[in-house]
């Protein structure tokens, strides 16, 4: 609902940039550029916006001592169920009195179950909910940085109870997640027309199809097929209980949230970063040989030569590096010999000489010389009309 959206919207935006600003192979790079490197800033704040794991008896909260639990000290048995003989086979979470989600009743300690009007199964006489372990500060007066053991035996002068279900966490973070998760996306999406733009404009035209085909080869090979390869080898990693079947892992119960954020997010932002050094060579490498080929015209070209061969040479001027060539535009004189008293017509264009031209060229009037004394032509014309000027012509692409 929110990534497909977003990047119909940013690859039509990003279409739209290029097109309004006519930009070439230089300038869709430096789009590229700005557009990952802002979804890259922007993908710092998802690492901020998340909730916080559940608390699990016996995995990352303790059954009877210390705050926390290692990996290697995890163990959903307890002294307070040793003697339940407790499946561990069946997951079913239960909420205990204080604040702990455990694995099922049996591993809570729970002695007795009720269901209530609403169909809600409840435990009581829970053995491991209400030996819970806390810590406080010292009352004594001997520093705030002292701790002291005080041993929870029961939770309202009663025994410990537990309710079908994980326990609640609170967490109103998913609007601003979504949101933050629909700028990045649109975005990222904004870079790939510009991406197909320089594909284009930095081959041949008969080699377009081929490294269009190429680009989507690699696409496939090095992200679409091995990405949920790596991805789940990641998410893997921070599994907090496996579903075990005859002592082989099955599917994940429970994640550590928390470093499943800083995990997920840190690989994408790792190949983003990647990505962006990736563009970052392709602006310059364009920018470069755009340069050298401006430092080759200023030192091979003398100030008469024409405007038309620096628009024709290669990288002679921003929009027309693929211009061929240059064509002659030849006025033409009519052979018919006009009345006596007519002025010569001068300046017809001669058409159909080629299809493409070169900007900025202008043709200037042309004035035939002067026929010898004594020539017919001279008694035909005593005063010749000077030419008319073809200043005004411009031949435009």
């Amino acid at each position: 609902v929110i990534i497909v959206p977003s990047a119909g919207v940013g690859i039509v935006l990003g279409g739209y940039i290029i097109k309004k600003l006519k930009l070439g192979a230089r300038e869709s790079a430096k789009l590229a550029m700005i557009c990952s490197g802002v979804s890259l800033l922007c993908f710092s704040t998802l690492f901020i916006v998340g909730c916080e794991s559940i608390n699990l008896g016996g995995i990352n909260i303790p059954y009877t001592t210390g705050p926390t639990l290692t990996m290697t000290h995890r163990n959903l048995t307890g002294g307070c169920n040793v003697n339940c003989g407790c499946k561990i086979h069946e997951y079913a979470p239960v909420c205990g009195s204080d604040g702990i989600t455990y694995f099922n009743p049996c591993l809570a300690g729970c002695g007795s179950v009720a269901n209530d009007s609403n169909g809600i199964r409840n435990y009581s006489d829970c053995a491991c909910v209400q030996s819970r372990q806390v810590i406080t500060p010292s009352s004594s007066g001997q520093g705030n940085n002292q701790l002291q053991l005080v041993i929870v035996k029961t939770y309202l002068n009663e025994n410990g109870y537990a309710v079908s279900g994980k326990c609640d966490r609170t967490c109103n973070t998913l609007i601003p997640f979504l949101i933050f998760l629909f700028i990045v996306t649109l975005i990222t999406a904004c870079a790939q027309p510009s991406a197909i733009i320089v594909t284009l404009r930095s081959v041949a035209e008969q080699e377009r199809p081929f490294a269009l085909g190429m680009q989507f080869v690699l696409l496939r090979t090095l992200a679409y097929i091995p990405t949920p390869i790596y991805f789940g080898a990641v998410i893997d990693t921070t599994c907090m209980l496996w579903q075990q079947d005859c002592g082989v892992h099955g599917s994940c119960w429970e994640y550590d949230v928390t470093s499943l954020r800083f995990v997920y997010f840190g690989l994408a932002a790792s190949l983003k970063f990647l990505g962006f050094l990736f563009i970052f060579l392709t602006w310059y490498s364009i920018k470069y040989k755009e340069e050298r080929v401006e430092r080759w015209l200023k030192r091979h070209l003398s100030p008469v030569d024409t405007v038309g061969s620096l628009v024709c040479h290669p990288g002679g001027h921003k929009g027309h590096a693929r211009t061929r060539s240059c064509p002659v535009n030849i006025p033409r004189t009519d052979t018919a010999v006009p009345h006596a008293n007519a002025p010569l017509r001068t300046g017809a264009l001669n058409r159909g000489v080629s299809t493409q031209s070169c900007p900025g060229n202008e043709l200037k009037a042309i004035t035939p010389p002067p026929p010898p004394a004594g020539s017919p032509a001279a008694a035909v014309a005593p005063n010749p009309a000077p030419a008319r000027s073809l200043e005004h012509v411009s031949v435009r692409v």
